[in-house]
């Protein structure tokens, strides 16, 4: 009896042995996985924004002069450093005054953009807030038209047009008027 009590013993200590001796393989096993990878600077998947080389000089502002003027309006067109925001400044002296701005939105980016209404915000009391794209700052109102097409693919482009005009039913034409407003661009990405 006691040697079939030794047998089992021997049998029973064998098999802790080797569930430990598995368990210690299943824990000490290592997965090494090696790969190389490059960071650039480059925008390669989104690079929504305004053509910052188009401005007055390049045919992006006309401007049209009221009948019997004396002193024809002007248009400015700056950008902020990444292209997102385009301050348009207009002076307008006479009712019939106008100012035309084309601002281009360009895709640098790999993935097809859905562009939305742009923000417009300018300093000052907003006089229509009924319609987000059209501000008016003392004698001028400002038009934003959506941009077109709506959607643009890697390398294309939109236009989209801002109009500055000299309120007609000003009471006061007073002095040079001038406002600046601003237009932010904004998309998102085609199925998201």
């Amino acid at each position: 009896m006691e040697t079939r009590h030794k047998n089992a013993l021997i049998v029973a200590l064998v098999a802790v042995i080797l569930v430990m001796a598995v368990g210690y393989a299943a824990f000490a096993q290592t997965l090494t996985i090696n790969s190389t990878a490059t960071v650039t600077n480059e925008k390669t998947n989104w690079n929504v924004h305004f053509d910052t080389s188009k401005k007055e000089s390049t045919g992006a502002v006309s401007a049209t002069m009221g009948t019997g003027g004396a002193v024809a309006p002007a248009g400015t067109i700056t950008y902020d450093g990444e292209g997102h925001t385009a301050t348009l400044k207009a002076t307008l002296n006479q009712p019939g005054d106008k100012v035309l701005y084309t601002l281009t939105v360009m895709n640098e980016g790999a993935v097809t953009a859905v562009l939305d209404p742009a923000k417009v915000s300018f300093d000052g009391d907003d006089e229509l807030p009924d319609d987000p794209m059209k501000v008016k700052s003392g004698n001028i109102i400002f038009t934003v038209t959506s941009a077109t097409p709506g959607s643009i693919a890697k390398g294309e482009t939109a236009t989209m047009t801002v109009t500055a005009e000299f309120d007609s039913t000003a009471e006061s034409v007073g002095d040079v008027n001038t406002a600046t407003i601003s237009v932010t661009t904004l998309a998102h990405q085609a199925g998201a």
